[in-house]
C-alpha cells in the first residue's frame, strides 16, 4: 500500500496467500503517488521538493495458476489497512538538536476471501535524510530498519520488517530518531541551531487517529505554517499541539522555533523607525546583507514607487520555513518580513516591495505579485545585481487566465503546485510586457497613480475610486495616462477570461461618448458620477447619467469658460463645482435648469468687466475711478463666483450703467475744471491790475527855489537803495546832490534827511466826482498830483510851465502869503499868521533867496503832505 500526502509518504507490504502451500510470485503491488511540492516564487533553480513519494515495492503470493499471480493489487492494498500515530517533538538546546517520537498502531482490515489471505509484514515512514539514531521497537522488541532513497534527495525511507499481520490483527511500532539539522545555507532545509529550529511535524493516520506535539523551552516561541496548535505551559517548558487533520492522509506542518534572546538582534533605523533584524547566532553574513539592501536599497524602491516608505515593518526575521514550504512572505497584521537563510536580493527586495504593494492597494493576486516582482527586478539592476526571469509560456503546465489565480488558504492546503509555479512566471512577465515601452519616470507615474487608486478618468493626484484598483482601473491609466498601445491584446492573451473579453467592446463604445461629452464641456472634468461609472466599469449606468446631463448642459458649461476667459477672470468655482461634483439624478436635473442662466450671466458679467477694463481717454478712465467702476466689476465677478446669479446679474447691468455713466461725468469734470482755470486766471490778473492802479505817494510841489527837486529825487533814490543794507552808496557832485540843509542847530549844522511820514491815500475818484460843489478827490497820477500842489501853492520859479490860474486868493506866482492860507475852502488855521510851523508838521527848509516854502492844503480842506526840508 502506498499513502501519499504533502510531506510523507506511508508504505508498506502487502501479502495474499492460500491455505494451502503458496507458490511465490512477485507482482507489482503500487500506485503512483503525487508529489507535492514547496517552491520558492522568486527563484525556479531553488524549487525543492520538500517531500516525494517512493514507489513502494512488495510481493504478493497467490495459488498455483490463481489468475492474480503477477497482478497488480491497488485497491486491495489501499483499502487494508487501519493507522493511527501520534507524533512528539522535543527540542534540545544543549545538543542543539531535536528529539522525535513517533507511535504508529496499525491493524489489518482486509478480511480473507476463501482460500486468499492479506497481511503486513513492513511499514515505513520518512525520515530526513541526516536523521541519527533511527530506531523501530514493536513489543518491546527491536524491529529490524532499513533504508531506502525517495525521489526527495533530502528524505530517506525507515522502513521496518515484523511478521505477518493478517486480518484483525494490529500493531504498534515506535520509532525514535535525532535531527541534528543541517548547516546553514546548506543542501537540506532542516536546521536546528542555539536558539532555533526548523523542522516538518507530521502524523499519518486517518481523522481523529492522529496528533503532533512539539515541546521547547518556555524562552521560545513558536510558529507553524499550517493547521492549529493549543499551548500549554508546565515545568518551565510550552508544548503546542493539535489532532486537527491538514488533508487527508493526517498532519504535515513546518513549525519555526526561536528564542529571540539568543537570536543575533540588529537594529536598523529605516525611514525615521526602527526595524530589528533577527538572524540566527552567529549569522553575521545574512544581517550584513540585510541591512545593506535596507540603507542602500530602500530609497530606489521609494524612487521606483514613486512614495515614501509606508512603514508598517517592525522586524525581518530570518527563518528556514520558506525553504520548506517554498514561501518567504510579508505579514502585514504581525508587521514581519520572514525570509531565508539564502541571500537572495530580488527575493528580499519582493518582499520589501510588498510593504506598498499588497491585497489591501490592489486586487488581483497575478497583479500584486506581478507588479511587485516587476518592481524588485528594476531594482536589482539600478543596484547593479543579476536579475533572474523566469520563463514561460500561455501554454504551459498549469496555466490559466492570471485573473483567475487565487491566493492559497493560509494553511497552504491543496495548493496545485503546477499553477504556482506557472503564474509566478507569467505575472511578472505579463507586467512586464504591458510596461516595456515607458521609462523610468513614466513607470514610476504609473505605479504612484495606481497604488493611491486614481482614476485615469480624474486629473492626476485626485482620488475618486471606490475598491482597490485592478486590471481594468490598470488598463485605464496604461492606456489615457502612460500612452501604452496594445495593453487590450497583451491582457485578453495571458490574464482575461472569456467573460471579461466580452465586456472591452462595451467599453470602447462607451469611452467615444466620453470623450465627446468631454469635449463638448471644455477644461471642465465631466461630472463625478458619470466619472465615477466610468472608473468603475458600469458602463450602462454612465450611459444613463450622460443622457440625464444631455447636450446643453456641456454647451453651457463651455460657454461660461470661454466668456470667462474673455473677460480674464477665473471660472466661476460655484458653477464649475456644480458641474464637476454633480453624481445623481437630481443633481443632473438641478445642471439643466441653472447651467444655461449661468452661461447668460457670465457673458453679461464677461460684458460688463471688458468695458471697465478697455482703455480711453484719460479723463473717461478718471470719472470710471471716481464712480468705483473697477469695484462694481469685480463685485460682479465675486457674486458670480459664489454662485449667487441674480445679484451677479444686477451687478453687470451696474456696471453697463456706471461706463455709460462715466463719460458724461468726464465732461462735466473737463468743464469744472476749465471753469476754475478761468476763475483762477481772472482773480490773478484782477489782483495783478489792482497793483498796478494803486495811488503812490503824494508828491506835493514846493516853491520854485533851486534844489528841492533834486532833494525829493535824492530821497526817493535813499528810500530804494534801503541804506543800511550793506549796499554802497553811490556818490554824487555838488551840482548833482546839494548840501544838508542848514537847521536851526547853527551855521553849517547838517541833517540826513528823514522818511517820509505815512502817507494817507486820497479817496478814489469817479465819475460821479465832476460836481463843482463836492470836494474833488485826488488825482490817482502822480504827475497829476504834482501839479495841483503846485496850484496850489501858487507856482514855483522852477516851474517848466506858467503858474495854474487857479491861486490862493488871487497871489501872484512865486508871492507867498503872509498867512499861509491858500484860497479855497481851507481854514486860514492852518498856517500860522507868523510863518511859524504847526507842532506837528516838520519847518520848511530856506529856498536859495531865503524865503521858507509853505506847506499846502487839498481841495477838499484835509493836510497834504509835506515835503522833505530841504
Amino acid at each position: 500500500m502506498a499513502r501519499t500526502l504533502a510531506a510523507a509518504v506511508v508504505y508498506g507490504t502487502a501479502v495474499v496467500a492460500p491455505a494451502a502451500v503458496p507458490a511465490a510470485v512477485p507482482a507489482a503491488a503500487a500506485q503512483d503517488a503525487p508529489v507535492a511540492v514547496a517552491v520558492d516564487h522568486s527563484d525556479p533553480s531553488d524549487r525543492r521538493e520538500s517531500m516525494a513519494s517512493a514507489a513502494p515495492r512488495g510481493t504478493a503470493t497467490a495459488p498455483l495458476g490463481a489468475p492474480v499471480a503477477g497482478a497488480r493489487l491497488p485497491a486491495l492494498i489501499a483499502d487494508g489497512l487501519a493507522e493511527s500515530s501520534h507524533s512528539r517533538y522535543v527540542y534540545d538546546g544543549g545538543s542543539e538538536t531535536v528529539k522525535v517520537t513517533v507511535r504508529t498502531t496499525i491493524r489489518n482490515l482486509k478480511p480473507d476471501q476463501g482460500l486468499m489471505y492479506f497481511f503486513w509484514n513492513s511499514y515505513g515512514v520518512p525520515v530526513p535524510k541526516g536523521a541519527q539514531n533511527v530506531t523501530a521497537t514493536s513489543a518491546g522488541q527491536s524491529l529490524s530498519v532499513r533504508f531506502e532513497p525517495t525521489e526527495d534527495e533530502f528524505t530517506n525511507w525507515a522502513t521496518a520488517s515484523f511478521s505477518n499481520l493478517r486480518y484483525g490483527q494490529s500493531r504498534t511500532i515506535d520509532w525514535s530518531y535525532t535531527i541534528p539539522g543541517d548547516p546553514i545555507r546548506s543542501e537540506g532545509y532542516t536546521r536546528v541551531g542555539k536558539g532555533y529550529a526548523t523542522f516538518a511535524t507530521q502524523a499519518v493516520g486517518d481523522p481523529g487517529s492522529v496528533s503532533v506535539e512539539v515541546v521547547a523551552p518556555e524562552a521560545m516561541e513558536f510558529t507553524n505554517m499550517v493547521g492549529e496548535f493549543s499551548e500549554e505551559k508546565a515545568d518551565g517548558r510550552r508544548t503546542w499541539s493539535t489532532s486537527a487533520v491538514t488533508d487527508e492522509y493526517g498532519i504535515w506542518s513546518p513549525v519555526s522555533l526561536r528564542n529571540p534572546d539568543q537570536a543575533d538582534t540588529t537594529q536598523v533605523k529605516v525611514g525615521g523607525e526602527k526595524l530589528t533584524l533577527l538572524s540566527f547566532p552567529d549569522d553575521k553574513k545574512w544581517t550584513t546583507f540585510v541591512k545593506k539592501r535596507l540603507t542602500d536599497g530602500l530609497p530606489v524602491v521609494e524612487d521606483m514607487v514613486g512614495q515614501d516608505w509606508p512603514g508598517g515593518l517592525k522586524q525581518i526575521r530570518e527563518d528556514v520555513s520558506p525553504e520548506v514550504i517554498g514561501y518567504a512572505w510579508y505579514d502585514g497584521q504581525t508587521e514581519e518580513i520572514v525570509i531565508g537563510e539564502d541571500l537572495d536580493e530580488q527575493l528580499f527586495y519582493h518582499e520589501l516591495t510588498h510593504t506598498w504593494v499588497n491585497g489591501e492597494t490592489l486586487e488581483g493576486r497575478w497583479l500584486v505579485e506581478g507588479l511587485t516582482e516587476t518592481i524588485a527586478r528594476r531594482v536589482v539592476k539600478e543596484t547593479g545585481g543579476k536579475v533572474d526571469r523566469r520563463k514561460t509560456t500561455r501554454d504551459a503546465d498549469g496555466a490559466l487566465a492570471l485573473s483567475t489565480w487565487e491566493h492559497p488558504a493560509q494553511d497552504f492546503r491543496d495548493v496545485d503546485r503546477p499553477t504556482e509555479d506557472y503564474a509566478y512566471a507569467a505575472a511578472p512577465a505579463t507586467v512586464e510586457k504591458l510596461v516595456a515601452d515607458l521609462d523610468d519616470k513614466q513607470f514610476t507615474d504609473l505605479v504612484a497613480a495606481l497604488l493611491e487608486g486614481q482614476s485615469a478618468y480624474e486629473e492626476p493626484g485626485d482620488k475618486h475610486v471606490w475598491k482597490s484598483p485592478g486590471w481594468r482601473q490598470l488598463l485605464d491609466l496604461l492606456e489615457d495616462r502612460a500612452g501604452v498601445e496594445g495593453a487590450q491584446k497583451t491582457l485578453k492573451t495571458w490574464v482575461l477570461t472569456e467573460k471579461e473579453k466580452k465586456e472591452l467592446p462595451k467599453r470602447a463604445e462607451e469611452r467615444e461618448h466620453y470623450f465627446a461629452l468631454d469635449e463638448a464641456d471644455g477644461e471642465w472634468e465631466p461630472p463625478q458620477g458619470v466619472r465615477v461609472r466610468m472608473t468603475q466599469w458600469e458602463f450602462d449606468r454612465a450611459a444613463e447619467a450622460r443622457e440625464a446631463i444631455g447636450d446643453d448642459v456641456p454647451e453651457a458649461a463651455r460657454r461660461i469658460q470661454e466668456a470667462a476667459a474673455a473677460a480674464g477672470f477665473p471660472d466661476p468655482s460655484a458653477a464649475r463645482d456644480a458641474y464637476e461634483k454633480a453624481g445623481s439624478g437630481l443633481d443632473y436635473t438641478e445642471l439643466t435648469e441653472t447651467m444655461p442662466r449661468t452661461a447668460d450671466v457670465t457673458e453679461q458679467v464677461s460684458e460688463a468687466v471688458r468695458r471697465a477694463d478697455a482703455e480711453r481717454d484719460p479723463v473717461t478712465e478718471l470719472a470710471e475711478t471716481m464712480l468705483f467702476t473697477a469695484d462694481a466689476a469685480d463685485l460682479a465677478v465675486q457674486d458670480l463666483d459664489e454662485g449667487d446669479v441674480d445679484a451677479a446679474a444686477e451687478g453687470a447691468a451696474h456696471v453697463s450703467q456706471l461706463v455709460d455713466l462715466a463719460r458724461w461725468v468726464g465732461i462735466l469734470l473737463v468743464v469744472l475744471v476749465l471753469g476754475v482755470v478761468l476763475l483762477v486766471a481772472w482773480l490773478v490778473i484782477r489782483a495783478r491790475r489792482r497793483r498796478r492802479t494803486a495811488p503812490a505817494p503824494a508828491t506835493p510841489d514846493l516853491p520854485a527855489e533851486a534844489g528841492v527837486s533834486d532833494q525829493v529825487e535824492q530821497w526817493l533814490s535813499d528810500r530804494a537803495e534801503q541804506p543800511g543794507d550793506g549796499s554802497s552808496q553811490p556818490s554824487t557832485s555838488s551840482e548833482e546832490a546839494p548840501a544838508p540843509a542848514s537847521r536851526p542847530g547853527g551855521p553849517g549844522a547838517t541833517e540826513a534827511v528823514p522818511p517820509l511820514p505815512p502817507h494817507k491815500l486820497p479817496p478814489p475818484t469817479g465819475p460821479w466826482d465832476t460836481e463843482p460843489d463836492e470836494p474833488r478827490q485826488a488825482a490817482t497820477d502822480p504827475d497829476d498830483s504834482a501839479a495841483d500842489g503846485r496850484a496850489a501853492a501858487g507856482g514855483s520859479p522852477g516851474d517848466d510851465g506858467p503858474a495854474d490860474d487857479a491861486t490862493a486868493g488871487g497871489a501872484p506866482a512865486g508871492d507867498a502869503s503872509a498867512a499861509g492860507a491858500p484860497a479855497g475852502d481851507a481854514s486860514a488855521e492852518d498856517a500860522p499868521a507868523d510863518g511859524g510851523t504847526p507842532d506837528d508838521e516838520a519847518p520848511a527848509g530856506d529856498g536859495p533867496d531865503g524865503d521858507r516854502a509853505e506847506g499846502t492844503t487839498s481841495d477838499d480842506g484835509g493836510q497834504g503832505p509835506v515835503p522833505p526840508p530841504s
